[in-house]
């Protein structure tokens, strides 16, 4: 047995985080820990690297072979050699003015790694020209292949990948944690997709609230699932096919002052009785599967609605959008005429992996970008053309959703405050603005109560945040909003709670939507049309059933395949 956990707890200033966690990972296994943001999983792989803060407290025992973890001091020889991290986000793990070459060297040496630089790139399917290269010359999959070769420099025996795919397109995730698997590495890998680890992991752990909720191998998940839990996060993974509905489990998960008694999960469980409220179940064994759960039932869960695709007069026109960017050494072409059209109450998916030019078009759109060539007309007035204060007018028109709800939110601004700032900027007399944000609050779904409204956004959950930035987009009464991958840094449960949100706001307000993702499958479940772009180019556009059922090119195929795995 390559690791080893028994009652391994994680305190922060009394309130619990990991609660007596019991888990093996055999030599050369891959053990999948899965679950929502504030589950608990961030801390336990925290807890085994010695990476928690000061306040934290670590009970119960993590052995790695024969070195005790759990409240280590001394962790020379034991971190990066004995045990090593993927962090989540590798470009900001990376230092920014040093080769790659010269990261591998440092490390190899630091935990005196045997192997060559340039053996390292080809274990993880790089190429050793990339040891001149600095990382800002790398696309996020290399960056985040050059994390794993760091992470390996020091030969550990148990590997722990936090969160390795979040941000990726997936296509570059399933390549990653194919690559994981190949490696023969005993591992860790922590996530909250557990759809797409099915087919790369040996077991699957589900933890919620602290505690696990099901341990089974990975082969017989799908099938056999027993908590009301897993069933949740399987059903809220969005499968590119229109005949499979995308659920949503509702609420959030508990903050650690407001653990319920009994089952952790049973404030948000259908086959919820009074039992479970009053006596928390225990991990029990089944054959090969270990289950907390007082139920067997298969639990139904609310689905993302679906619209019925009746456009209403256009809103945006795109017409032969060209952009190019310039460096000293090379010419990009990020566009090549590109048409698009958006219609009012319609959601268009905008589909591509990382550098296809979405995030490009989508710029050029909000007018913080002003391309090469082409036209970009929004209600009938030429965007393009406009300056100063009509761009300024027009842009008003138009709401944005940003990629990371973390960073979108000034943190020591109120929500209300948050909310109110485009109506302060726009001019909105300030006796119209409390009204004006609490119907947009209302509008993203949360609460209008004077306690919500007076949070900052440290004390929202990431669901919560990213409805906040889409009540700010709604408060100065937008045309069009845009959502740049704007649920890709969220739990899968959570994605389809936003992805509600959007249809909602594009059926009652008859707000056109530019949904801008990597995710195909997503975009097949919450879209009414869907354009793939790729290198700049449309390669195939229509509605999401025929695309889903019958794609005409092969690099929408491609990205099925990546959706449906």
């Amino acid at each position: 047995m390559t690791l080893s956990l028994r009652d391994l707890t994680v305190s922060y200033a009394g309130l619990t985080a990991v609660d007596g966690i019991t888990l093996d990972v055999a030599e050369g296994e891959i053990v999948a820990l899965v679950g929502e943001s504030g589950c608990g999983k961030t801390s336990l792989a925290r807890a085994l690297l010695g990476l928690l803060p000061r306040a934290a407290t670590v009970t119960g025992s993590a052995l790695l072979d024969e070195d005790e973890l759990a409240g280590r001091t001394d962790w020379k020889n034991i971190r990066g050699s004995r045990i090593a991290i993927v962090p989540q986000g590798a470009m900001t793990g990376l230092s920014p003015v040093h080769r790659i070459g010269a990261q591998l060297t440092e490390m190899l040496t630091l935990h005196g790694g045997q192997a060559d630089p340039a053996d390292l790139l080809e274990r993880v399917g790089l190429q050793q020209a990339m040891l001149r290269c600095y990382p800002h010359e790398l696309s996020g999959g290399q960056h985040q292949r050059v994390a794993i070769a760091l992470a390996l420099a020091g030969e550990p025996r148990l590997l722990v990948a936090d969160e390795p795919t979040t941000g990726l397109d997936a296509i570059t995730q399933r390549q990653i944690l194919a690559l994981l698997a190949d490696l023969g590495t005993s591992m860790l890998i922590v996530s909250h997709d557990l759809a797409g680890l099915i087919p790369y992991a040996d077991r699957v752990a589900v933890m919620y609230a602290g505690r696990l909720a099901e341990v089974r191998p990975a082969r017989t998940l799908a099938a056999e699932h027993a908590h009301p839990y897993t069933a949740g996060l399987l059903t809220a993974t969005p499968v590119a096919d229109r005949q499979v509905p995308w659920g949503s489990i509702p609420g959030s998960a508990p903050p650690l002052d407001l653990l319920p008694n009994g089952c952790r999960f049973a404030p948000r469980c259908p086959l919820a009785t009074n039992l479970c409220t009053e006596e928390a179940p225990q991990l029990r064994t089944y054959g090969t599967a270990q289950v907390a759960c007082h139920h067997q039932d298969k639990p139904t869960y609310p689905v993302v609605p679906r619209g019925d695709h009746r456009q209403g007069a256009p809103v945006v026109r795109v017409s032969g959008v060209r952009h190019v960017y310039r460096a000293r050494s090379r010419t990009v072409e990020a566009l090549r005429d590109v048409d698009l059209d958006l219609h009012a109450g319609e959601i268009v998916g905008l589909v591509g992996e990382s550098g296809s030019g979405k995030s490009t078009l989508a710029r050029i759109i909000l007018g913080l970008l002003r391309p090469a060539g082409g036209r970009v007309e929004v209600s009938g007035e030429p965007l393009t053309t406009l300056r100063g204060r009509d761009l300024r007018r027009l842009q008003r028109r138009i709401g944005f959703i940003h990629q990371d709800p973390y960073d979108a939110l000034h943190p020591s601004m109120r929500v209300a405050a948050l909310v109110a700032e485009p109506l302060a900027v726009a001019g909105t007399p300030r006796e119209q603005r409390d009204a004006r944000v609490r119907e947009a609050v209302a509008a993203a779904g949360l609460p209008g109560t004077p306690e919500f409204l007076r949070r900052f956004p440290g004390q929202l959950s990431g669901g919560q945040r990213q409805r906040v930035s889409i009540a700010r987009a709604l408060a100065a009464d937008p045309l069009l909003l845009v959502a740049d991958e704007a649920t890709s840094m969220l739990d899968v449960s959570t994605r389809a709670g936003i992805a509600t949100t959007l249809r909602t706001l594009a059926g009652d307000r008859g707000l056109a939507v530019l949904f801008v993702t990597h995710d195909l499958g997503e975009a097949v479940q919450s879209c009414d049309r869907i354009v793939v772009l790729r290198n700049g180019t449309v390669v195939e556009h229509g509605l999401c059933a025929d695309i889903a059922r019958a794609p005409s090119h092969p690099y929408t195929v491609q990205l099925l395949e990546a959706a449906r795995t």
